[in-house]
């Protein structure tokens, strides 16, 4: 049953939740373990067990047992029913110190429910009571982002990325088992060692988590630079169909959609609240508006519009899709970019026309920005855009010196991110998130 919770498991929590582990090697391969963790969601079991190769045995709240098929099976992969009132656990207890005696691998939340939002406080000292009682070592897990996946309040998950750290084991020393087991000060300077070290990544990811939610109910920013790109590739088409006497023809393919678009971005400054989905349509609608807007803006400047397009359209909108699980400044990162590439194709279109220049151009920068920032699923990501580069140039037959430019101008498209840009979004962040994740280590 566990080998088959694995097989099932990994990859569909990977997909929904973008899970990312740290320190596996710090659980004992045999012998008795404690893995003790905060307990956000109702996630956590399969969470901490999915990368284990040993079988762990869950302390497991006793109303769980009670719901059909869900008692069954929790069962089957070996946890045990607690009650949680104080007072009453002693059963469980006593299940709990046989599992160790065995050698066991016991899984337990020492909050006894899930937590609120915060770092972790005062612990139940059961924990060290069966460590002292056992030998066994406690290994704290720290389990971060899947409070924002499946909080308290929701009734189901959604996507976020969760990234659970196995802290090196505290083992108790058998000279102050021996001394101070029945000191009950002691059992709390033990838990005391725990909650620390769970805190010490803890606190981090909570913070990280807490500025990005307060970010999203701040005033819409102003209408910033690439933005503006819609606007001038008009001026541009303008003064192109004006020279060839054929504005009036082509007008309103050149101006409807841009037009329409900043309509939206006075809405979003002046009327629409904010919140996460107004941040989120605001920084997709130019990518929007780009699919929009491709083919009449293609045939008023006279340029090829790009045989391939409906393979970079879901090229570009699987590219897309592992941003639900980023942060927002890697996703402004991102749109900036794809913006910046699309626009400066069209204006390389105007000296060397090829119908896979805009489709190469904005395809390497998606490789190379994919890579570079290692997004989530970047790997496959960059796979289905180099798959979709190579069908679309074996479908046409195309092989010229062309090309080169307009892949180069993805990559210089990423040059330009990293060295006019990146920094102004690493400073507004670090002014937003007091701690990246990689610095709770």
């Amino acid at each position: 049953m566990n080998f088959l919770l694995k097989l099932i498991g990994r990859p569909l929590f990977r997909l929904l939740f973008s899970v990312e582990y740290y320190g596996i090697e710090n659980i004992p391969s045999e012998g008795a373990a404690i893995l003790a963790g905060n307990h956000p969601s109702y996630l956590d079991p399969v969470l901490v067990g999915l990368p284990v190769e040993r079988t762990i045995y869950f302390m497991a709240w006793d109303a769980l047992f009670k719901v059909p098929l869900l008692g069954w099976l929790i069962r089957k992969l070996g946890a045990f029913p607690v009650d949680i009132r104080k007072g009453k656990g002693e059963s469980a207890y006593r299940e709990a110190v046989r599992v160790l005696r065995e050698g066991l691998a016991l899984g337990i939340f020492p909050e006894g429910q899930r937590s609120e939002q915060g770092p972790m406080g005062e612990l139940r000292t059961g924990v060290a009571r069966m460590a002292i009682e056992t030998g066994a070592a406690i290994v704290p897990i720290t389990i971060g982002g899947a409070s924002r996946a499946w909080p308290k309040w929701r009734l189901l998950p959604k996507p976020a990325k969760i990234i659970v750290r196995y802290h090196p084991p505290i083992v108790i020393p058998e000279e102050d088992r021996a001394q101070r087991g029945d000191d009950k000060e002691f059992h709390r300077e033990v838990m005391q060692k725990v909650a620390e070290a769970i805190n010490r990544s803890l606190s981090a990811a909570l913070r990280e988590d807490a500025s990005i939610e307060k970010w999203y109910t701040r005033p819409p920013s102003h209408i910033r630079s690439y933005e503006w790109s819609p606007l001038i590739a008009a001026l541009v088409a303008t003064i192109i169909t004006l020279a060839r006497s054929a504005f009036l023809e082509h007008a309103p393919r050149v101006w409807i959609a841009p037009a329409v678009y900043f309509l939206y971005l006075m809405a979003d400054l002046a009327l629409i609240k904010p919140s996460r989905l107004a941040k989120w349509a605001r920084n997709s609608m130019p990518i929007w508006l780009i699919l929009a807007w491709h083919y009449h803006l293609t045939r008023a400047i006279e340029i090829p519009a790009g045989d391939m397009n409906p393979l970079l359209v879901g090229g570009a909108l699987a590219a897309f899709f592992p941003f639900f699980y980023e942060n927002y400044f890697t996703l402004q990162k991102f749109v900036r970019g794809l913006v910046a590439s699309y626009y400066f194709s069209l204006a390389l279109m105007l000296g060397w026309p090829h119908p896979l220049g805009t489709f190469l151009a904005v395809a390497s920068f998606i490789i190379v920005f994919s890579l570079r920032q290692r997004t989530v699923y970047y790997p496959a990501t960059v796979a289905v855009m180099i798959a979709a580069i190579a069908a679309s140039i074996y479908l046409t037959h195309s092989s010229s010196r062309e090309l080169i430019i307009f892949a180069l101008l993805g990559v210089l498209t990423l040059a330009y991110l990293q060295t006019f840009v990146g920094a102004a979004y690493d400073i507004r962040r670090a002014g937003n998130v007091s701690m990246q994740r990689g610095e709770a280590e």
